[in-house]
């Protein structure tokens, strides 16, 4: 285990996840499964695709970030056995066996990331307080699943948990991905800093505001990640890097605020607009950050951005997949189902561009003399 670094497992189990999540609703009406189609996508892309996904990034980056040790052998073996059961717990009738198998996930990373912190050589990111506070969610969206209240379940933890981690790790990514300076986290002055862990606590609240049934918190959702993108990410600021990711993560920072105003203007419709994040956010912000990981600790140049037109094809089919995904959830009949294939087919396309350059570049080094990060 030595030699092999957290993402370099856990990506690939997230790439799996992402595709069977869509698969299903191929075969739905086959009567392989004994629950509903739509609990286990919703599992598998949250629990199964993000979380193997975010496991695999915070285990690789956490100890580069601390200055401490990366992952032991007892710490491999734990996280893969609770990914592991991500996946399998997804098909089961009881959902409570799936959503006490994350809340034990959430404990582990917690306590891999708190070990390190306790001996850290390096100055504390700014945004591990939303680490912090995206593991809060987790774990108490986890128990309001468990007791049965998927509403407050869904703003907590598939929403709430994925949110608060991309708008904290954003302002890091947004601006590397956009070839910029990382202008925000390098401002050493207590009042944004203040500002910005204000803002993690208060998007939480709102959010448990929202899974009360109070629409109005959609509204100050709305308000609040539109001063996260213009005050923390910046993303004002021109860029003159000809990159896919570059547009792509522009259209991550538009799909949070149009997310959740569009829920305010129809709250019964905040599943359909919730694919605005899970797919156009999550999903994108997923691959996008998977791509710099990939090429920066396996030892390529990140000049590969640039050069590749799978990122344009990624971009592009997922757009394609948020429009056919809305799209269904206004749909009637034929259309319904028409709609929906063509967006899990624009996923399929979207996971098997990204796959074709960069999954091979997961396990096989590059030129370069040692990793860029």
């Amino acid at each position: 285990m030595r030699t092999l670094a957290p993402y370099q497992l856990f990506f690939p189990l997230g790439i799996l996840n992402a595709l069977v999540a869509v698969g299903v609703w191929f075969v739905q009406n086959l009567g392989w499964f004994e629950i509903p189609v739509i609990l286990i996508h919703s599992k598998l892309i949250v629990g199964g695709f993000l979380w193997s996904f975010i496991t695999g990034f915070l285990m690789t980056a956490l100890p580069r970030m601390s200055g401490t040790p990366g992952a032991n052998r007892f710490e491999y073996f734990l996280a893969s056995a609770l990914l592991l059961g991500q996946t399998a717990f997804s098909f089961q009738v009881d959902a409570r066996y799936f959503y006490a198998n994350q809340a034990l996930l959430v404990l582990f990373l917690i306590a891999y990331g708190g070990r390190r912190l306790l001996n850290l050589t390096k100055p504390i990111p700014i945004f591990f307080s939303h680490m912090g506070i995206a593991m809060t969610l987790a774990l108490t969206g986890c128990c309001y699943h468990f007791i049965g209240n998927s509403f407050m379940g869904i703003h907590l933890y598939h929403v709430g948990t994925t949110l608060l981690l991309v708008l904290g790790i954003g302002t890091r990514f947004f601006s590397f991905l956009s070839g910029l300076p990382s202008a925000f986290e390098n401002n050493t002055a207590l009042g944004p800093r203040f500002l910005f862990h204000c803002s993690g606590v208060l998007m939480g609240l709102l959010l448990f505001l929202a899974g009360c049934g109070i629409a109005m918190s959609y509204l100050g959702l709305t308000a609040l990640s539109l001063v996260y993108l213009f005050k923390m990410w910046q993303i004002q600021r021109p860029s003159n890097r000809s990159s896919a990711l570059k547009y792509g993560v522009r259209i991550v920072a538009a799909m949070i605020p149009l997310s959740f105003f569009l829920a305010w203007i129809q709250p019964i419709m905040f599943v359909t607009w919730f694919h605005l994040l899970f797919i156009g956010c999550f999903g994108l912000i997923t691959f996008a950050v998977a791509t710099r990981v990939t090429l920066a600790h396996g030892s390529y140049s990140v000049d590969l951005e640039i050069q590749s037109p799978a990122l344009w094809c990624l971009v592009f089919f997922l757009v394609l997949g948020v429009i056919f995904r809305i799209l269904y959830g206004f749909a009637e009949g034929l259309w319904k189902v028409s709609f929906l294939h063509l967006a899990a087919t624009f996923w399929i396309l979207a996971v098997g561009s990204w796959c074709w350059t960069f999954l091979p570049r997961i396990f096989r080094p590059g030129p370069q003399a040692k990793p860029s990060c």
